[in-house]
């Protein structure tokens, strides 16, 4: 069994993980273009779910989205445009723009929200409790490993 680059995954235990990604995406449907058979990207959505969250500044979103500065501003710019979200300067710093949800925008997270608790409740609706919560644990492991630093 060969290894990758002497680490610890083994050439098999990656095509593993990648096909389990790849079933993933497909399950949720992540690669469809418009996410929840809504107007919104995956991406848009997922800036209306961590701004709701308090990551409000594009400084906090390219932190906790790990994606390309100019990309995260031409979105977040759409999603101002379309009135989803408005920009206000910091009162302790004039360089950062604070982001906040319009009512609008909440109306649409609400609606995102609505329809990814809905596509989770039929994806599972088939699934024993008793391995719905094997299978939640198995989702924290991999958090929990995945998020050692």
């Amino acid at each position: 069994m060969s290894t990758i680059g002497g680490e610890n995954l083994k050439k098999e235990d990656i095509y593993s993980i990648r096909e389990f990604d790849r079933f993933y995406m497909t399950v949720l449907r992540l690669t469809d273009k418009y996410h929840l058979h809504t107007h919104f990207t995956i991406l848009e959505s997922r800036l209306l779910l961590e701004i709701n969250r308090g990551n409000n500044t594009a400084n906090q979103l390219l932190k906790v989205l790990k994606l390309d500065k100019g990309y995260i501003s031409r979105v977040l710019k759409k999603l101002e445009n379309e009135q989803l979200i408005t920009k206000q300067t910091a009162e302790s710093d004039l360089r950062i723009k604070v982001l906040a949800l319009t009512p609008s925008g909440k109306t649409a997270l609400k609606e995102i929200d609505r329809r990814a608790d809905e596509q989770i409740s039929d994806l599972f609706k088939d699934v024993d409790s008793t391995d719905i919560a094997q299978i939640i644990a198995a989702m924290q492991k991999i958090q929990t490993e995945l998020s050692k630093d």
